[in-house]
């Protein structure tokens, strides 16, 4: 399948990585990053696929290549979550704590998210308080769903 336009892949991919496609997406990634070497999008859905494979070390490479390429502090935010993420996958929570810091204040629930993990898994259970109070402010519902999540309680 072959797209001439960078929206038009990234749409698909996402749908392929919504419906657990992971293969495809990756293999429509591969094709995206090929055509469009120099645009974040591309190695942000790149990045994006590779996580979800379980490729965690691919995904913080491609996640790096996209916020190196990034233009705007929005795509560099995004781009630096999804390069935490896989960081986070691999152990090296210091690592992704000084890409996330960057963001601090951005008022971005993912953002809030990773740095509370990061304080809780480092035994900081003051930090990633703060952490969840910010995210309680910016979204009760996702907030609460997170924690739930984290303690393994299912919803009601």
């Amino acid at each position: 399948m072959e797209f001439s336009k960078k929206e038009s892949y990234a749409i698909q991919i996402g749908n392929y990585l919504k419906n657990g496609r992971y293969a495809k997406a990756l293999e429509l990634s591969t094709e995206m990053t090929g055509k469009f070497p120099k645009e974040p999008l591309s190695h942000f859905m790149a990045a994006k696929s590779y996580y979800f494979s379980g490729k965690y070390e691919k995904a913080k490479m491609e996640g790096r290549k996209a916020f190196n390429l990034s233009h705007t502090k929005s795509d560099m935010m995004f781009s630096a979550i999804i390069t935490a993420s896989a960081l986070f996958m691999l152990g090296k929570y210091d690592e992704a704590h000084k890409l996330l810091v960057h963001f601090e204040g951005e008022n971005n629930e993912d953002v809030e998210k990773l740095l509370l993990i990061f304080y809780a898994v480092k035994g900081d259970g003051g930090k990633a308080g703060e952490y969840y109070k910010e995210l309680y402010s910016l979204n009760m519902d996702i907030a609460r769903k997170f924690i739930r999540k984290l303690a393994g309680i299912s919803e009601a």
